[in-house]
């Protein structure tokens, strides 16, 4: 595989798959622990994850589809760190909002903020993703191999 399909298409799909989930579960557990110290009140730590999420969410993704570029993990991979958390996220807001929970008012805000976090994820993942490759070619081109 040459090292240009190994960039785009990926060559290390355990690797891959364990970038994206172990992201995805990252997101989860900040979302669950935000809402789970909003319907407590605890204003401390919902105020501290309820910060966190957004930088979690939109800036988290591109120094992690950087490392899964540079490890030739490979493009969808890579996107699927922008778009697989926001999902995730959006559903958890869907379900709490549905059930009622204290704090998280249902509606169309739901999906309006996770299409906002959805742009700016996948975006901050692309750029991650052309960062890593960039790497990876100029460090295959000095001559150090980064491919294990």
């Amino acid at each position: 595989m040459t090292t240009t399909e190994a960039l785009l298409f990926g060559r290390r799909r355990e690797r891959a798959i364990g970038l994206v989930v172990g992201f995805s579960v990252a997101v989860g557990a900040v979302a669950a622990v935000t809402l789970l110290a909003s319907a407590v009140d605890l204003r401390p730590v919902a105020t501290l994850s309820a910060r966190t999420l957004p930088v979690l969410v939109v800036y988290a993704p591109a120094p992690i589809a950087a490392v899964g570029a540079y490890a030739r993990c490979g493009g969808p991979a890579c996107l699927a760190v922008g778009v697989v958390p926001v999902v995730l996220l959006g559903a958890l807001l869907a379900v709490a909002s549905t059930i009622g929970a204290p704090g998280v008012a249902g509606g169309a805000w739901v999906v309006e903020l996770t299409g906002s976090f959805l742009i700016g994820s996948v975006a901050s993942a692309f750029v991650g993703f052309c960062a890593g490759v960039t790497a990876a070619l100029v460090v295959d081109l000095v001559g150090i191999r980064s491919d294990g």
